[in-house]
């Protein structure tokens, strides 16, 4: 289906991923609404990039763990551009700040679970929520949330926040029957991707694990995820889906 004239809300836009499907959606002719937390400079940066190619953006602040701003970054989408059809939960976070040897459940506390948990699974519930209205009255509202494949298969320990984006697949299903027929909701799941602000300190050594592991002997092209996000898009017909994109770690 056609994208034409349509309005989108990225979550995480002023990071790697959601700069790219941004993009993506401003080729489809989509007017986007970017996303940030704290990068308002990135956003505005973005927002410029996008208008000088012929697209219609504003950035938009959200801190998709709490109800109450996420409830006004949606009003405040729904008051610039009329109207939302697309939401993108890109925002995530890896390990923030926090590093934990693996297997170190002692080092992993409680707010650190509770902080991942916040960030991974509640913003894309609390978000996908809160649009929910504005995506009825589009009559054809689509959802698509970044899960990780991180969440299947064995990462030892040091994946620390594999149970908080493994769930996302699980919310995804959950949504996807609760809000059929009128919105579909499917989640794209990425591996490794270099040039993100979430790999950008990562070890050679770490980045060349994931290439071993990885049937193509690739890290996950940032533009492949961002093309499947907006296929999701413009599919009638698939919703409560889930689509790997790691370079054949994992097949499904």
């Amino acid at each position: 289906m056609e994208l034409t004239g349509s309005v989108a809300f990225v979550t995480g836009a002023s990071g790697g991923l959601g700069a790219h499907v941004c993009r993506r959606l401003v080729d489809e002719q989509v007017r986007v609404a970017v996303g940030y937390r704290d990068g308002r400079d990135r956003a505005d940066a973005l927002c410029a990039a996008l208008r000088d190619i012929g697209g219609e953006a504003e950035p938009v602040q959200v801190d998709h763990t709490d109800p109450a701003s996420v409830a006004a970054s949606v009003s405040a989408v729904e008051q610039h551009f009329g109207a939302l059809d697309i939401l993108v939960n890109s925002a995530g976070m890896a390990s923030g700040s926090h590093s934990i040897a693996p297997g170190d459940l002692e080092a992993f506390t409680p707010e650190i679970w509770d902080e991942m948990v916040r960030v991974n699974l509640n913003g894309p519930y609390y978000l996908t929520r809160a649009a929910t209205p504005l995506l009825r009255a589009s009559r054809w509202g689509r959802v698509v949330n970044v899960g990780s494949t991180i969440g299947h298969g064995t990462w030892g320990g040091a994946a620390a926040y594999a149970p908080s984006k493994g769930a996302v697949v699980s919310l995804t299903r959950f949504l996807a029957a609760a809000l059929a027929p009128d919105i579909t909701v499917n989640c794209v799941s990425p591996g490794l991707m270099e040039g993100t602000r979430m790999s950008g300190g990562a070890p050679e050594d770490f980045v060349a694990s994931w290439k071993d592991r990885a049937a193509l002997r690739a890290t996950t092209g940032l533009d492949d995820v961002a093309q499947q996000i907006v296929s999701f898009c413009k599919s009638a017909t698939m919703t409560g889906q889930e689509v790997i994109v790691d370079g054949g770690i994992h097949f499904h």
